[in-house]
């Protein structure tokens, strides 16, 4: 009875670290915290867990014994789908998943986010999933990775309640593109101008440069203008000249790197007037981009996880971005499906980040990389049925 109370005291002390990290993620998490959720000192914690990594790998080993056991069930019914329905399965299932789980899900995706490699059962299924989308729905790897990010823009629309979030079957079948794009891009083109592009400017700053380095070396999460000072050879007081305090130091500096990236695209698509490689382009930059600087994409997630609030600078921020491809809507040369241009755009990025990060992550050559993009716009323009029909 003793020891049945004992794990369960440990379950609880685990949902409360979860729930507790959920809420204001890795950097808030502290073992005196979770204690004072449970109403009990820290000392007493120590008799379930001795130390914070002791919770940490029993957090991980939790929630990866939840994606285990739900994956294996989905994998079970996705072996029984053909055609389409494959995807309605798949993209139901995720959101339930990511509903239900999330908390379990988001702490994974925390803890491998720098790693080389995911855990092998994650890579065991994934590899699953891959193996019965083309054999029973021929639906190739990459074509599983834009689904991942479909995911996504469907649980943002969900989130916000607006209408149009059941548009993704339209968009995964048709794609985006009009019929005013009514040729393939000069593919190699596009991609060897985009390899040729400068992306030093991103680091050209002492000052940005510090802070990105600053970032990147202390995970977001003991940032400070000293530290930052430090990095670039100033004196601490020296950057209150620049900036009033932390948070005001890592917003200007995100809003400067995003309006250095949106102007280097815009200079880059500009060159180009055929409606199928200005659609292109923003794929071959951005992918290009994350390529050439992998560490930016471990970069701006460990931003993220920091938990700085912009509010103030938000709408400025997208609007950077919707600047990038208003003259491909003004042009009329994709049908938004329902989501706004915001959220076609967030597709777009993520499906890329996602892409990159795959190959990278399996060490694939150049070639494969760019073939990977160009299977992306078939995606993005024309849906499953464009992708199908280079198979």
């Amino acid at each position: 009875m003793k020891r049945d109370k004992h794990e369960e005291k440990k379950r609880e002390i685990l949902e409360t670290a979860f729930d507790i990290w959920s809420a204001g993620r890795y950097r808030n998490t502290s073992l005196s915290e979770i204690a004072a959720s449970l109403d009990i000192t820290k000392q007493a914690l120590y008799r379930y867990f001795s130390k914070k990594e002791k919770l940490e790998q029993a957090m991980e080993e939790k929630a990866l014994q939840i994606f285990d056991t739900h994956t294996v069930d989905q994998l079970e019914r996705l072996s029984k789908c053909q055609g389409d329905e494959f995807a309605r399965i798949y993209i139901g299932d995720n959101l339930t998943l990511i509903g239900t789980y999330g908390k379990y899900l988001g702490f994974l995706s925390y803890r491998y986010r720098n790693q080389p490699n995911e855990p092998p059962i994650m890579r065991k299924h994934r590899d699953s999933f891959y193996s019965i989308a083309w054999n029973n729905a021929g639906i190739p790897s990459v074509g599983m990775r834009y689904l991942d990010a479909l995911v996504m823009l469907v649980i943002r629309k969900k989130i916000t309640g607006t209408s149009g979030h059941e548009n993704w079957e339209t968009v995964w079948t048709r794609g985006f593109a009009t019929e005013a794009v009514d040729r393939l891009p000069d593919f190699d083109r596009l991609l060897k101008d985009a390899s040729t592009i400068d992306y030093g400017i991103f680091k050209a700053d002492p000052l940005m440069n510090a802070v990105f380095e600053t970032v990147m070396e202390e995970a977001g999460y003991e940032i400070s203008l000293g530290r930052v000072a430090k990095k670039a050879g100033l004196t601490k007081s020296s950057l209150y000249n620049y900036w009033p305090g932390k948070d005001a130091m890592l917003a200007d500096v995100l809003e400067r790197q995003i309006a250095l990236f949106c102007d280097l695209y815009i200079e880059f698509s500009e060159k180009y007037s055929d409606p199928a490689d200005r659609l292109f382009s923003y794929i071959a930059f951005a992918g290009s981009f994350l390529r050439r600087s992998p560490e930016i994409i471990n970069y701006l997630q460990r931003f993220m996880s920091y938990g700085i609030k912009i509010p103030k600078q938000k709408s400025l921020l997208e609007e950077y971005f919707i600047q990038t491809i208003k003259p491909i809507l003004d042009d009329g040369l994709i049908n938004l499906r329902g989501y706004s241009a915001k959220e076609f755009l967030g597709l777009v990025n993520l499906a890329c980040v996602i892409e990159i990060k795959h190959n990278l992550t399996e060490d694939s050559v150049r070639i494969q990389i760019e073939q990977g993009l160009k299977d992306l716009y078939r995606l993005i323009s024309g849906g499953i049925s464009a992708l199908r029909r280079t198979i």
